[in-house]
């Protein structure tokens, strides 16, 4: 048997490094990618059937996986409902702050975008409304928090913008916090009653309903002054 050389050597220990190298990446990669999955999967099953109906198993089924790999990503049910919510926050978060972006510089026309953006992501993708309407709230302490966070984080991004770009004076109201909470949560609600009615009033008809609070809100604080 011919004998290795040195330069041979060194080649097999450098494609053994690269190799060693490769899948360590590819592994991270397969692991991001059924996270992936797994979050996917996690939304249609609780937006199609429900959180209290959506076990591990039918997660994984939907996901093509095995339960082994749902539990590399998530201690629970409740941690992957964790992560879907965030991630979906998030995704409607961006389609608001785009609409901001690119509306017109008065409170109208502003409001006006950030509704439309939020009402139609509902509108559009029904399983997305059922999770951040209705299957978040009453799981937990812990789910609870999360909620109220997010809906904190709206307020004050909501806030932040209209202040910033002097769209909004409600200088006056003592407490402008709650005024921008309450906003949130009014918006909410009337979302909360379109879903529930399967969504028969037109989307233009719910977003002028809702905008009706945000100008009272600007009138009243000019009336107070």
């Amino acid at each position: 048997m011919p004998k290795s050389t040195p330069k041979a050597s060194h080649l097999a220990a450098k494609d053994s490094q690269t190799s060693r190298r490769y899948r360590g990446s590819s592994g991270d990669q397969r692991r991001n990618e059924r996270y992936e999955q797994l979050l996917s999967a996690g939304l249609s099953v609780i937006g199609s059937h429900g959180y209290a109906a959506a076990s591990v198993r039918s997660i994984c089924t939907a996901a093509g996986l095995t339960e082994r790999y749902f539990y590399e990503s998530f201690a629970n049910r409740e941690a992957l409902l964790a992560e879907v919510y965030k991630t979906q926050t998030r995704v409607l978060k961006n389609r608001m702050l785009a609409a901001f972006e690119g509306s017109e510089r008065n409170s109208a026309a502003f409001s006006r975008a950030g509704l439309n953006a939020f009402f139609d992501t509902l509108y559009q993708n029904p399983d997305i409304a059922r999770l951040l309407l209705f299957e978040i709230l009453g799981v937990s302490d812990t789910i609870d928090i999360l909620y109220y966070q997010a809906m904190e984080e709206f307020a004050v991004l909501i806030r932040t913008l209209t202040q910033s770009l002097g769209l909004a004076d409600i200088s006056n109201i003592p407490n402008q916090d709650m005024i921008y909470a309450g906003l949130v949560g009014a918006v909410l609600q009337i979302a909360r009653r379109w879903a529930l009615t399967n969504y028969r009033e037109p989307v233009d008809s719910v977003i002028e309903s809702s905008l009706f609070l945000f100008v009272a809100a600007t009138n009243y604080s000019a009336i107070a002054k």
